[in-house]
């Protein structure tokens, strides 16, 4: 949802409108992916880690993944900064 939430912001109003939807499913979607693996890490025992599936190379390449664009704390940071953005109060005398 959140993805689809974001490309109709993209569509509609532009990349920057969806900036935070942006960050949060950078956060999210890898931290999904990597839970589903781990548990069929667990659900599998043993083999869940060995060579004979392809899970302990999805692990680390999802692992990885979170990296790629940034640690959470980058987006975790930008999600807080736009959140609190939008209610900050803005007085017309402090410069």
């Amino acid at each position: 949802m959140l993805c689809l939430k974001a490309a109709d912001l993209m569509d509609k109003a532009g990349n920057k409108a969806a900036k935070a939807e942006i960050a949060m499913i950078k956060v999210k979607a890898p931290n999904m992916a990597l839970k589903t693996i781990d548990d069929a890490i667990q659900a599998h025992g043993g083999a869940g880690v060995s060579q004979d599936t392809p899970l302990a190379s999805s692990w680390a390449g999802i692992r990885t993944l979170r990296l790629a664009d940034g640690p959470d704390e980058v987006h975790n940071r930008a999600i807080a900064m736009i959140e609190f953005g939008k209610h900050a109060i803005l007085d017309p005398q402090v410069p």
